[in-house]
């Protein structure tokens, strides 16, 4: 089992998106992602044949899909979207910042609808921006570490 490494999980946790499934190779620690469009394809099709219809491109994400499925024992998905709590995330740099003012007020800002938006206009508008990404990146390592450790996979974090 080669290690993974624990900027490419942080890399996928910090951009997935809710149509894209990501798996870790164990063989390879390479990450795969893979569209959920193409993974029912694979999952519904019986024939062999069934990606002729499709651009090359398709073709070759659908062949993607058909590995995972085929060699199951040798992929892991990493965990999804909801999985990584970044509503959670967010509210704990809330609270972190030494500033008790600006910190009630980041409190406030993500309550309701439009916390994200709000959240991310005022890092910039209070000047705490790159704080909020160190913050970030240091939470999603732990959780990646935590995720490895969770599933016994060896990882690099360099």
């Amino acid at each position: 089992m080669k290690p993974v490494k624990i900027q490419d999980l942080v890399d996928v946790f910090d951009c997935r998106t809710q149509e894209t499934q990501y798996y870790l190779n164990i063989k390879t620690g390479g990450i795969v992602a893979v569209e959920d469009e193409y993974m029912r394809i694979v999952w519904d099709e019986e024939e062999d044949n069934y990606y002729r219809e499709f651009q090359e491109w398709e073709k070759e994400c659908i062949r993607q899909a058909g590995l995972i499925v085929e060699n199951e024992d040798d992929f892991v998905s990493l965990p999804e979207e909801f999985e990584i709590n970044e509503y959670q995330i967010m509210e704990q740099f809330c609270f972190s910042v030494e500033d008790e003012r600006l910190s009630a007020k980041l409190c406030d800002l993500i309550q309701g609808r439009g916390a994200f938006r709000r959240f991310k206009d005022a890092i910039y508008r209070y000047g705490v921006a790159d704080q909020w990404y160190e913050f970030k990146e240091k939470e999603l390592r732990k959780i990646a570490r935590d995720w490895c450790k969770e599933n016994e996979i060896p990882y690099e974090d360099v």
